[in-house]
């Protein structure tokens, strides 16, 4: 298997995983979690990277340019656009706000040719209006929803952008993807810790089952859908990684649809269709 078919692959398993993700983090909601609580939970999968790290002799340690980027990426980025997704889940249906948050690929797509002069070739430029189109169709009528929910998930994906951008061109690239994943969980925990705690906004009083949620939650994402979302970039690249990332708002909506009721309509099923061609045509280029 050729390199970009690898990254390919892993974007593919990393955009499932967290397509899942939303619709089980709704489900802890309502055992007393929210967000903020969700998102400071990520330090229950630390102890988990932390013995994989130990295993496999990998360092902890950062140099001071290291650390800059970790901060810059994984607090201001991820940490950041991890708290404002699901928080959004609060005000709108989980199938909306991923989607809106799917305005990503195109803020990637625009950074990497206005900042780096990247070119952008044909089968790519229609893979991206596909997957805009897709986005469009799976958000549909957003009246009557929550314009807090709403600006939450698209400042979401505006930051996650910062974040897949920074990784593909700063040394982090080069990083490795377990060592990656631990120091994103680490800002994660205390970008939330000080929000929750100056904010009041940390609920741990939680129900059994939410917490069992909130802990295999943590550790599929942390463990499999951080690391092998970091070996996609690192194999096919930002613009290539972010468009192939548009399977997460189909996992959401269907899974949306089949375990908490939302609706289905022929627009949201258009709308999977092209989000399919999308990911169709970026495998055939990089074939």
């Amino acid at each position: 298997m050729t390199r970009m078919r690898k990254g390919i692959v892993f974007t593919m398993i990393s955009a499932v995983v967290y397509g899942v993700a939303p619709v089980f983090t709704k489900i802890t909601y309502e055992g007393g979690a929210n967000g903020v609580t969700i998102s400071f939970l990520r330090v229950l999968s630390l102890p988990v990277l932390f013995v994989i790290m130990r295993a496999m002799k990998i360092s902890l340690s950062l140099t001071k340019k290291e650390a800059i980027d970790v901060f810059a990426a994984c607090g201001l980025g991820f940490g950041v656009t991890t708290l404002l997704l699901f928080c959004s889940y609060s005000h709108i249906p989980v199938g909306m706000a991923t989607t809106l948050h799917f305005i990503y690929p195109i803020a990637v797509s625009f950074a990497c040719i206005v900042f780096f002069r990247e070119k952008l070739s044909m089968p790519m430029l229609f893979a991206l209006v596909m997957c805009s189109a897709g986005v469009v169709l799976f958000t549909g009528n957003t009246s009557g929803a929550s314009a807090k929910g709403i600006a939450m998930a698209l400042a979401s994906g505006l930051t996650y952008a910062f974040f897949l951008v920074y990784v593909d061109k700063s040394e982090l690239k080069n990083m490795n993807h377990f060592k990656i994943s631990f120091w994103m969980g680490v800002m994660l925990v205390l970008f939330s810790g000080v929000f929750g705690t100056l904010t009041g906004t940390l609920p741990l009083n939680l129900t059994m089952k939410a917490w069992g949620l909130a802990a295999v939650l943590s550790i599929c994402k942390a463990v499999v859908a951080v690391t092998t979302l970091q070996i996609g970039i690192q194999l096919s690249g930002a613009t290539t990684a972010s468009i192939l990332s548009t399977l997460e708002p189909i996992t959401s909506f269907a899974l949306g649809v089949l375990i908490l009721g939302e609706s289905f309509s022929t627009a949201k099923a258009m709308g999977v269709i092209c989000v399919v061609i999308a990911v169709i045509t970026i495998s055939a280029q990089k074939k």
